[in-house]
């Protein structure tokens, strides 16, 4: 058997949307920021893209107080029509968070330039305006409260921290659910 092969590289330009929510429910953001605090993962700090400390991958994928965020959050997006065309003909948005995990970084501490393929979305929290999202599509403010979804392919990064403070934030990876996904998996559904 005669098999040719060949390795090319080639740029081309990906184009993708990124979506802001605003929270404004104090009271779930100090709930969630509390459980970052207390339920910090010394097995997995500073041994992922997280520079930092870090909750296990799975802490908030259950957590009562994350579903709520999670509600609001595609509340919001169905008012101001983002995803436009994701409610099935349910009316409903039909999803699944594969992973959700906190985040604490101090002076000096960063997050390595990644992305989350494998997945439609990463979304995260942001419990403060102490340092921006960096990506390849440019740098991105936060504000506590503020959720930035971005696709899954977008490289992203935090530059290490030059003041002495605490940065929380909560990060999740999401799809979707498509026609052919297998039956039998526990998926969110949202209004």
């Amino acid at each position: 058997m005669k098999i040719k092969s060949s390795v090319e590289n080639l740029k081309w330009e990906i184009s993708g949307t990124i979506y802001k929510v605003l929270i404004e429910d104090e009271n779930i953001l100090q709930k969630l920021e509390n459980k970052i605090r207390s339920n910090i993962d010394d097995k997995i700090s500073y041994e992922t893209n997280v520079k930092g400390r870090m909750t296990h991958w799975d802490a908030f994928k259950h957590d009562d107080d994350f579903k709520e965020l999670i509600s609001e959050f595609f509340n919001k997006c169905s008012y101001y029509d983002i995803f436009h065309g994701a409610k099935s003909k349910d009316g409903l948005f039909h999803f699944l968070i594969n992973n959700a995990w906190g985040n604490i970084l101090k002076k000096g501490e960063k997050v390595n330039r990644h992305h989350h393929l494998g997945v439609d979305y990463a979304s995260v929290l942001y419990f403060d305006n102490h340092a921006p999202l960096y990506t390849d599509a440019g740098k991105i403010k936060t504000e506590r409260g503020l959720i930035v979804t971005i696709p899954s392919f977008l490289f992203h990064w935090v530059e290490p921290l030059d003041k002495d403070i605490e940065r929380y934030t909560i990060a999740w990876n999401w799809s979707f659910t498509k026609k052919w996904d297998l039956p039998g998996v526990k998926e969110e559904i949202l209004k």
